[in-house]
């Protein structure tokens, strides 16, 4: 039998060689300032926040959620990024004002409100079926991030549910720290036990200056939210919308809302 060989490229074109530094190891390896900017002052301002009470932290998290509707379809993947962040924008006073009520009984049904708005505009594309499905797992992410920043808003009614707020935004700090050695540890579940370790650490420090934090709760919560905060960041960062400002934004401001839910957890366990 003959063996008939590969064609050959046509005249003048050259395949680009591959470098090591090529590829989604090497984005997941690059330091994002923007992410690390955005976590660090949004961080902070939860933290002030939630020390002040529930309505300064619905407010903050208003404002995050908006930010995330503008800059989340940059990194998510859809196809349609003005008609997400128009649903987003949308649902997420929705979502974030049903924390008015501390039973959260509404958060369910304005996050179905976003759903439905997710497909009512896709309704409208005149581009066919073409990346439906994306777009609309791209709103349903956004979704859910929000409604998870908004169940933290609760937290912010009781005096142990401040200081939860508190311990786990400077968590979220700490676990930075992680992302600073992106470019030198190259084994992810080091780096995840270096964002552990030191959300752990930093909660149990700030707790000891606060009232009604107890060290085996800071610890946990902080573990919890360094975690959470720190893989959100790493799960994005391959994602070519991360080489821009709006994708870092919008990476930064994702990473903070999806604590809520364990701010929300610890505050009614604790």
């Amino acid at each position: 039998m003959t063996t008939v060989p590969d064609a050959a490229p046509p005249a003048g074109s050259q395949r680009p060689p591959r470098s090591a530094a090529s590829g989604p190891s090497a984005e997941v390896a690059r330091l994002r300032l923007g992410t690390v900017t955005t976590t660090v002052v949004g961080a902070g301002a939860l933290m002030a926040a939630g020390a002040a009470g529930q309505g300064a932290l619905l407010a903050v998290t208003l404002v995050l959620a908006l930010v995330l509707a503008w800059s989340w379809p940059s990194i998510s993947g859809t196809v349609t990024p003005q008609s997400t962040s128009v649903v987003l924008a949308l649902s997420c006073f929705a979502i974030v004002l049903s924390a008015l009520r501390d039973d959260l009984r509404w958060v369910a049904a304005s996050a179905a409100f976003g759903i439905v708005l997710s497909f009512f505009a896709q309704l409208r594309r005149t581009s066919g079926r073409e990346g439906l499905v994306l777009s609309l797992l791209s709103a349903f992410g956004g979704l859910v991030l929000i409604a998870s920043g908004t169940t933290a808003v609760v937290a912010g009614g009781s005096d142990r549910g401040r200081t939860v707020v508190v311990v786990a935004m400077a968590a979220v700090v700490a676990a930075i720290v992680a992302d600073l050695f992106v470019g030198t540890v190259k084994n992810a579940a080091l780096l995840g036990a270096i964002a552990v370790l030191l959300g752990a650490v930093a909660a149990v420090a700030v707790g000891l200056g606060l009232h009604g934090a107890g060290t085996i709760t800071a610890a946990l919560v902080g573990a919890a939210a360094g975690a959470v905060s720190w893989a959100l960041r790493r799960v994005l960062a391959p994602h070519p919308g991360l080489g821009a400002v709006r994708g870092q934004v919008g990476a930064g401001v994702a990473s903070l809302l999806a604590v809520g839910a364990v701010i929300h957890l610890a505050t009614v366990i604790s």
